[in-house]
This record gives C-alpha cells, sequence and structure tokens, in this order.
C-alpha cells in the first residue's frame, strides 16, 4: 500500500500474457514470464506457475493491445469537472450495453473539437478479454492499478522528441520483423492504430504502402487535416530510407533521437522497443491510464490513510507518556497530586494544539507532494535550457516558480523552445487552457558571453492542483 514503485508489467501481446519484474536492484535486468492468454483464460490456476516476484501485488502496469481500447467523442461545454465522470458514465453504459463493466473501466481527455468548442476523448476498454482476464488478475491478487496501450506510451516518448507534435497530426511506424504498427495521432492526441503484417515476399513494401495510403484517408476523414509529419522506428535489417521511397514521402528515423535514454528490449515483445526507459520504467511515468473505480478511490484514499496512521502513532506515544507520568506519581501527597491535576489539564490543552498542528500536518499532506513537483517540473525543460532559480510553495494554492537560461540563435528558435516547454508543461500538470507562450516573461540575459548566442531569460509563476 505504501510503495511508490510499480513492482511489474504485464503486457498482452500475440495471445501471450508477459510479466515483466524489477530486479533486485534498480539497474539490474528484468525478469520475464509469460503464459498463453487462452490458457490463462480457460485455467485461472495456470497462473500459479508465475514466478514469486510476480505475484501477490497490484501494484502493476497492463499493457494492452490498442484495440482493447475504444473511444467515443462528446461535447462537453461545462466548466465543472464533477459533471464529467457521472456524465460519461451514462453515456458510455447506453452507447456499450454488451460491456457490462463499462462504467468502471474508461477515462478521459479534454480536447479542443474540430467545429469548435470543448469535448471530451472518451477511452473505455472494450474488449471481451479484457474484462475476462481483468477477473482472472484479480481472484489471485495481482488486479493491475493501471491499464494502458503503447499508443498512449508513444505520446510521452514524442512529445520528448518533438516540439511540434501537440500542434499537428503525426504517423509514427513501428516497424518489427513481421510486422509493422501504425500510430495516427492529431494534436498530441492518440486518434486510432493499425497492425499490418509483413511478408518476406516481393509484394511487402506495396501491401504495407496500401495499408498507410488506407489509413492516411481515414486520418483525414476523422480530422479535416493531413499529415504533417512521419516518424519511423526499423529494424536492423531495414532502413528510414527504403520506406521513404516506398511511400513517397520523408520520414524521421526516430531512432537516434530516442538514443539518450536506453530502453528494455525483450526479444519476445518486439512492441517494447523504444518505448519504456530504464532508468524509469518502474517508477509510473507520466502515462494516460485507464485504472478500476474502486481502484481509483482507494489511491485517492492513500495519503489520507498515511496521514492517519502518523496521527494515530503519535497520539499513542502521547498517551503512554501521560500514563506513564500519572502512575509514578500515584502515591504523591495531596499537594502532588494537586500538581499532577494542573498538569494534566495543562496536558490536555497541549493535546488539543498539537490535534490542530496535525490537522495542519494531514492538510499539507494532501497537496503536492515538494520532490515529484520538483522531478515533473525538472522532466519538462528542454534540452539546452538550464534553470538559474526554482521556487516551491507549498502553502494554500500551491505554487512554483521558475527561472531559465534559453540560448536561441533567433526569436523562432526561441519560439520553438518555449512551446515544448509549455507542452511538457500542460502534459505533467493540470494547467489552465489559457496557459500560453504568452504567460511567460522573456529578457536578454546579462550574464550571457558577449561571442556566445543570443541567450534569453525566462520567467513564470503556476499555481499547482
Amino acid at each position: 500500500m505504501f510503495a511508490k514503485k510499480l513492482k511489474s508489467i504485464v503486457v498482452v501481446h500475440n495471445d501471450k500474457v508477459f510479466w515483466v519484474t524489477c530486479g533486485g536492484s534498480e539497474k539490474s535486468c528484468p525478469g520475464v514470464a509469460q503464459l498463453p492468454l487462452e490458457k490463462l483464460l480457460a485455467e485461472p490456476d495456470a497462473i500459479d506457475q508465475l514466478r514469486p516476484e510476480a505475484k501477490g501485488n497490484h501494484q502493476s502496469l497492463w499493457i494492452v493491445p490498442d484495440h482493447w481500447f475504444g473511444m467515443e467523442r462528446y461535447p462537453f461545454q461545462s466548466d465543472k469537472s464533477s459533471l464529467i465522470v457521472p456524465f460519461l458514465e451514462r453515456k458510455l453504459t447506453a452507447a456499450h450495453p454488451e460491456c457490462k463493466e463499462v462504467s468502471h473501466f474508461f477515462n478521459y481527455l479534454r480536447a479542443a473539437a474540430p467545429t469548435g468548442g470543448n469535448e471530451l476523448l472518451a477511452y473505455f476498454l472494450q474488449e471481451e478479454k479484457a474484462y475476462a482476464l481483468y477477473k482472472v488478475l484479480a481472484q489471485a491478487h495481482l488486479a493491475p492499478r493501471y491499464i494502458t496501450t503503447p499508443a498512449f506510451l508513444w505520446v510521452d516518448r514524442l512529445r520528448q522528441v518533438s516540439p511540434e507534435f501537440s500542434q499537428e497530426g503525426t504517423l509514427l511506424m513501428h516497424v518489427g520483423a513481421g510486422e509493422c504498427l501504425l500510430y495516427f495521432y492529431f494534436k498530441g492526441n492518440y486518434l486510432f492504430s493499425r497492425n499490418v503484417i509483413l511478408s518476406d515476399g516481393p509484394d511487402r513494401m506495396e501491401a504495407l504502402t496500401f495499408e498507410i495510403n488506407q489509413s492516411q484517408y481515414m486520418f483525414s476523414q476523422k480530422t479535416k487535416s493531413e499529415l504533417n509529419r512521419v516518424f519511423i522506428l526499423v529494424a536492423a535489417s531495414d532502413s528510414p530510407e527504403a520506406f521513404s521511397q516506398a511511400i513517397g514521402r520523408e520520414v524521421v528515423d526516430l531512432a537516434p533521437l530516442l538514443a539518450e535514454r536506453p530502453t528494455i528490449e525483450i526479444e519476445a515483445m518486439p512492441l517494447l522497443k523504444g518505448l519504456l526507459p530504464e532508468a524509469d520504467t518502474f517508477s509510473r511515468p507520466p502515462f494516460f491510464s485507464i485504472t478500476q473505480r474502486q481502484v481509483r478511490r482507494e489511491l485517492a484514499w492513500e495519503p489520507v490513510q498515511r496521514a492517519g496512521i502518523a496521527l494515530g502513532g503519535a497520539l499513542l506515544v502521547l498517551l503512554v507518556g501521560l500514563n506513564l507520568m500519572l502512575g509514578s506519581l500515584l502515591g504523591a501527597d495531596a499537594e502532588d497530586r494537586a500538581n499532577i491535576k494542573r498538569q494534566a489539564i495543562s496536558a490536555a490543552m497541549g493535546l488539543a494544539q498539537y490535534q490542530s498542528a496535525l490537522d495542519q500536518v494531514l492538510q499539507t499532506r494532501q497537496g503536492p507532494e515538494s520532490a515529484e513537483m520538483v522531478r515533473r517540473v525538472l522532466a519538462c525543460i528542454p534540452p539546452g535550457m538550464r534553470v538559474r532559480e526554482l521556487g516551491l510553495t507549498l502553502a494554500s494554492p500551491p505554487a512554483l516558480t521558475l527561472k531559465a537560461a534559453v540560448p536561441a540563435q533567433d526569436a523562432e528558435q526561441l519560439k520553438a523552445a518555449l512551446a515544448q516547454l509549455v507542452a511538457a508543461l500542460k502534459t505533467r500538470f493540470e494547467l489552465p487552457a489559457e496557459f500560453s507562450l504568452n504567460n511567460i516573461e522573456i529578457s536578454t540575459d546579462p550574464q550571457a558571453e558577449g561571442d556566445a548566442a543570443s541567450r534569453y531569460l525566462i520567467a513564470f509563476r503556476l499555481e499547482l492542483t
């Protein structure tokens, strides 16, 4: 209940269920176990064959195929966040009566509607096997906390390498030995994906080109826009140039852009290549996921439980101390007993003051954790930007201030760096929709050397939620 790191990652791929468990230390190689999906659904006891590290914990990430997630768009103009979940529960239950538990397995994103106004992008489990497998895992006390797909995990990776990702249409081609995964995104949001089986014959590229053209047409129909950028991640036997020639447009090789952060690679699961950084795979990176409603409520109560245990322990120590003090003075004379009475009254007043202080601690504990906030802010800083000052205020409302130096040759380069910073901040924090480049103060850096590239100073303040 108190661990802050994931203990395992469960991956469903090619009709198999894989358990990737963290080793004995942060740097040790992960362990892998697997079971056939159909066997696990037909014989739930087969889960007893798992390694001991994978058993008995529910602090896991579950990566399922993209087509196990469904998506619905709903116009929503209200500013009251408390109305969203009941609204989506009604809509999804009515739209998908075949999914009996759809109201317990969904999440949403806010987005600007293509025709104007705002809308909700509701993502939910739509695959019958997903519900059956979750039930098997729950009965074995292995129910995952977070459910996501490769498409959503790629969102965070693409935002890190492309400042324009949140403003344009993007295609990612993830090419393996026998398949090519196509992921389509529009303005930073996942739209749809396709899995193309690749043959070894001469028609290999022709079949892939046909599927890409069909998918591009679907993309244009859904977004009323065209693709702006194509990324590709290929196996060693292929080259980006071959695919660029086949589809008739420029493609950007993603491998050099991801080289700075090594990722977990497992031969049986090629879809993980480039996807899960070794450094933070088990530390809950910021990705979109679905959490079962009851588990979500339990997670929301964890800080309260910790504060309650701390408060109970402090009161217990205080009362035990008072009891020992009173017991040692039972044989005192009348004057001593009068002193004891006065001390007890004073102690009672001190206890009330102590409880008030603990209430303040509880309120502070329910706010953002300073170390976590600093980590999330630093993860937003684009390459080349240098932090000068970073301040964090935990009093209500919590806020942070940042001053940083930005090297830039011209205004366009500066604007691109700031756009990347704003996009990353909106990913990791719940910021107002109107937060933009206009909220950042810009000035020249007096500490910049005369023969160096132009350098600017930026500063801004964010209220955290």
